[in-house]
Protein backbone atom coordinates (compact mmCIF):
# COMPACT_ATOMS: atom_id res chain seq x y z
CA UNK A 1 0.00 0.00 0.00
CA UNK A 2 1.35 3.42 -1.00
CA UNK A 3 0.38 6.54 0.96
CA UNK A 4 1.41 10.11 0.18
CA UNK A 5 0.76 12.29 3.22
CA UNK A 6 2.28 14.11 6.17
CA UNK A 7 4.25 11.72 8.34
CA UNK A 8 3.27 11.17 11.95
CA UNK A 9 5.83 11.85 14.67
CA UNK A 10 6.39 8.09 15.04
CA UNK A 11 6.91 7.63 11.28
CA UNK A 12 9.26 10.62 11.12
CA UNK A 13 11.34 9.26 14.00
CA UNK A 14 11.44 5.82 12.38
CA UNK A 15 12.63 7.39 9.12
CA UNK A 16 15.36 9.38 10.90
CA UNK A 17 16.48 6.24 12.73
CA UNK A 18 16.60 4.06 9.59
CA UNK A 19 17.93 6.61 7.08
CA UNK A 20 21.65 6.76 6.34
CA UNK A 21 23.72 9.44 8.06
CA UNK A 22 24.21 11.18 4.70
CA UNK A 23 20.46 11.89 4.74
CA UNK A 24 20.19 13.04 8.34
CA UNK A 25 23.50 14.63 9.42
CA UNK A 26 22.55 18.23 8.57
CA UNK A 27 19.11 17.84 10.07
CA UNK A 28 20.48 16.34 13.30
CA UNK A 29 23.25 18.94 13.53
CA UNK A 30 20.94 21.91 13.02
CA UNK A 31 17.71 20.75 14.64
CA UNK A 32 18.62 17.79 16.86
CA UNK A 33 15.75 15.92 18.45
CA UNK A 34 13.40 18.84 17.83
CA UNK A 35 13.21 18.37 14.07
CA UNK A 36 9.64 17.07 13.95
CA UNK A 37 8.35 19.92 16.10
CA UNK A 38 10.33 22.48 14.10
CA UNK A 39 8.89 21.26 10.81
CA UNK A 40 5.40 20.88 12.27
CA UNK A 41 5.50 24.52 13.37
CA UNK A 42 7.46 26.11 10.49
CA UNK A 43 6.67 24.11 7.36
CA UNK A 44 5.24 25.94 4.39
CA UNK A 45 4.51 22.53 2.87
CA UNK A 46 5.36 18.96 3.78
CA UNK A 47 4.78 15.53 2.37
CA UNK A 48 5.83 11.99 3.06
CA UNK A 49 5.77 8.65 1.31
CA UNK A 50 4.81 5.55 3.28
CA UNK A 51 4.94 2.17 1.53
CA UNK A 52 3.62 -0.89 3.33
CA UNK A 53 3.68 1.02 6.63
CA UNK A 54 7.37 1.95 6.23
CA UNK A 55 8.23 5.66 5.87
CA UNK A 56 10.37 6.01 2.75
CA UNK A 57 10.58 9.76 2.15
CA UNK A 58 10.02 13.10 3.83
CA UNK A 59 10.06 16.44 2.04
CA UNK A 60 9.38 19.82 3.58
CA UNK A 61 9.66 23.48 2.62
CA UNK A 62 10.67 26.11 5.16
CA UNK A 63 11.87 29.69 5.05
CA UNK A 64 15.54 29.92 5.97
CA UNK A 65 17.09 32.77 7.96
CA UNK A 66 17.29 34.86 4.77
CA UNK A 67 13.53 34.26 4.16
CA UNK A 68 14.29 32.05 1.16
CA UNK A 69 12.22 28.91 0.50
CA UNK A 70 14.40 25.88 1.17
CA UNK A 71 13.63 22.20 0.75
CA UNK A 72 14.70 19.55 3.25
CA UNK A 73 14.44 15.88 2.36
CA UNK A 74 15.18 12.55 3.96
CA UNK A 75 15.20 9.27 2.04
CA UNK A 76 15.21 5.98 3.88
CA UNK A 77 17.85 3.29 3.39
CA UNK A 78 17.29 0.26 1.15
CA UNK A 79 14.42 1.77 -0.80
CA UNK A 80 13.22 -0.76 -3.34
CA UNK A 81 10.68 1.60 -4.88
CA UNK A 82 13.22 4.05 -6.37
CA UNK A 83 11.11 4.92 -9.41
CA UNK A 84 8.00 5.59 -7.30
CA UNK A 85 10.07 7.72 -4.93
CA UNK A 86 11.67 9.71 -7.76
CA UNK A 87 8.33 10.38 -9.47
CA UNK A 88 6.69 11.53 -6.25
CA UNK A 89 9.58 13.73 -5.13
CA UNK A 90 9.89 15.38 -8.52
CA UNK A 91 6.15 15.95 -8.81
CA UNK A 92 6.01 17.51 -5.33
CA UNK A 93 9.03 19.74 -6.03
CA UNK A 94 7.49 21.06 -9.26
CA UNK A 95 4.10 21.64 -7.61
CA UNK A 96 5.86 23.58 -4.88
CA UNK A 97 7.80 25.62 -7.47
CA UNK A 98 4.51 26.54 -9.15
CA UNK A 99 3.36 27.97 -5.83
CA UNK A 100 6.63 29.47 -4.45
CA UNK A 101 8.46 30.18 -7.76
CA UNK A 102 11.97 29.21 -6.50
CA UNK A 103 13.14 26.50 -4.12
CA UNK A 104 16.69 26.16 -2.81
CA UNK A 105 18.45 23.05 -1.50
CA UNK A 106 21.69 23.28 0.49
CA UNK A 107 23.72 20.22 1.37
CA UNK A 108 27.17 19.11 2.36
CA UNK A 109 29.40 18.38 -0.64
CA UNK A 110 30.37 14.98 0.78
CA UNK A 111 26.88 13.75 -0.16
CA UNK A 112 27.64 13.20 -3.85
CA UNK A 113 24.73 10.80 -4.35
CA UNK A 114 22.32 13.36 -2.90
CA UNK A 115 23.73 16.12 -5.11
CA UNK A 116 23.41 13.94 -8.21
CA UNK A 117 19.82 12.98 -7.32
CA UNK A 118 18.90 16.63 -6.70
CA UNK A 119 20.37 17.65 -10.06
CA UNK A 120 18.46 14.86 -11.84
CA UNK A 121 15.31 16.40 -10.38
CA UNK A 122 16.15 19.64 -12.21
CA UNK A 123 17.95 21.67 -9.54
CA UNK A 124 20.89 23.78 -10.78
CA UNK A 125 24.01 24.73 -8.81
CA UNK A 126 23.98 28.39 -7.79
CA UNK A 127 26.65 28.55 -5.08
CA UNK A 128 29.30 26.34 -3.52
CA UNK A 129 32.28 26.48 -1.24
CA UNK A 130 34.63 23.84 0.13
CA UNK A 131 31.94 22.23 2.31
CA UNK A 132 28.47 23.11 0.99
CA UNK A 133 26.60 23.38 -2.28
CA UNK A 134 23.37 25.26 -2.92
CA UNK A 135 21.10 24.37 -5.80
CA UNK A 136 17.84 25.92 -6.96
CA UNK A 137 14.77 24.89 -8.87
CA UNK A 138 12.64 27.47 -10.62
CA UNK A 139 13.14 31.18 -11.17
CA UNK A 140 14.94 32.70 -14.11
Amino acid sequence: MIEVRKLTRQEFNQLIKEAPDSETSNLKRLLGNGAYDYFDKNALEQSGLVINERPIYFGVLTLNKDRVVEIWTVVNSNVREQFTLYKLAKRMAYLWVEKYKVIYATMEKVNLKNIEWTQRMGFKVVQENDNFITLKLGGL
